[in-house]
């Protein structure tokens, strides 16, 4: 069972008054197996003199925590608009970076879902809070799901916002953010250019994966262990990918198919009804590919070369 996004085994977000911590976030970014945080956070009242502001990881359904160290940075004039200026909080600002391959004491952090919190300390005073309920207008509240290599092979990695704070934290291991539900189906249909090239086409909101990991795998019926891979084509800062097939380099045979992306598959659907069938020569005769009804649905599609009977038709133009 999964703990709410609002709850903690050990704290509950609403425990510290807003009045006590002040933070804003200025930058939350993923990439790869690092993620990255910026931003100014102090005790309300008590100016930055001897800062002791700590990152802290901690695992909502188990309580493991890790502590991390922050580069405090200056931030000059903050809290001049606030009680006409008596305190200062110039060494408020923070950055922290982790690498999720390492940060667990030099080992990779386990599956769940971690939240992200700063202990903000000054003159020997600490509260515990959570960040990015402020954060600057630019950064998207929006989950951010990725595929990452790393030291434990290809891992799901999201940085996201919780519901209703808006609250940082990562999602290993698919907890709350399942890949197959970034991926959607759009048309199955010919080539306008080039008549014997299926298109495959879809939609892809992952905010990254390996290169070349997301591919259409094809399976003769007919031919056991006869199979075909055909990658998935996405602009970089897109979102819609076509995947290309060649129906011209399959062999004989009702051919099935999936999309993959690691080891995370979604059966290809049926194709349309409107769909046609692609025809091309071959010194043998007449080949053909057309998609085959099932009662179950699912794609099939049948590559084969046409009888004497449409040969004939071909060569009458019927």
């Amino acid at each position: 069972m999964t703990v709410p996004e609002t709850a903690s085994p050990r704290r509950r977000e609403t425990e510290i008054p807003e009045t006590e911590v002040r933070h804003h976030v200025s930058r939350a970014e993923l990439r790869g197996t690092r993620v990255r945080l910026a931003g100014y956070a102090y005790l309300h009242r008590v100016e930055t003199h001897e800062v002791t502001t700590e990152l802290v990881l901690r695992e909502r359904e188990t309580g493991t925590e890790y502590r991390l160290p922050v580069t405090h940075t200056v931030s000059p004039c903050l809290g001049a608009d606030e009680d006409e200026g008596r305190y200062s909080y110039e060494k408020a600002g923070f950055e922290a970076a982790f690498d999720i391959d390492t940060v667990a004491g030099g080992s990779p952090l386990d599956d769940g879902l971690w939240d992200i919190s700063l202990s903000v300390g000054a003159q020997g005073l600490a509260r515990e809070v959570r960040i990015g309920s402020r954060r600057a207008d630019r950064l998207p509240g929006r989950p951010d799901v990725r595929i990452t290599e790393t030291v434990r092979g290809r891992r799901a990695v999201t940085l996201y916002t919780t519901v209703p704070y808006g609250n940082y934290t990562i999602d290993l291991g698919e907890r709350k953010h399942p890949v197959l539900k970034r991926l959607a189906f759009g048309d199955i249909r010919w080539h306008a250019g080039r008549p014997t090239e299926l298109l495959i086409t879809g939609r892809c909101t992952l905010g990254a994966y390996p290169r070349g990991a997301l591919t259409v795998h094809l399976r003769n019926e007919d031919a056991e262990g006869a199979t075909a891979v055909f990658p998935a084509v996405r602009p970089a800062h897109g979102e819609q990918f076509t995947v290309h097939v060649p129906v011209t380099e399959l062999a004989p045979g009702v051919w099935s198919g999936e999309l993959r992306l690691g080891e995370r598959v979604l059966p290809l659907p049926q194709p349309p009804k409107k769909l046609g069938a692609a025809k091309w020569w071959r010194r043998s005769g007449l080949w053909y590919a057309k998609p085959v009804s099932r009662s179950g649905g699912g794609f099939a599609l049948r590559v084969g070369r046409t009888g004497k009977a449409g040969l004939v038709r071909a060569a009458v133009g019927l």
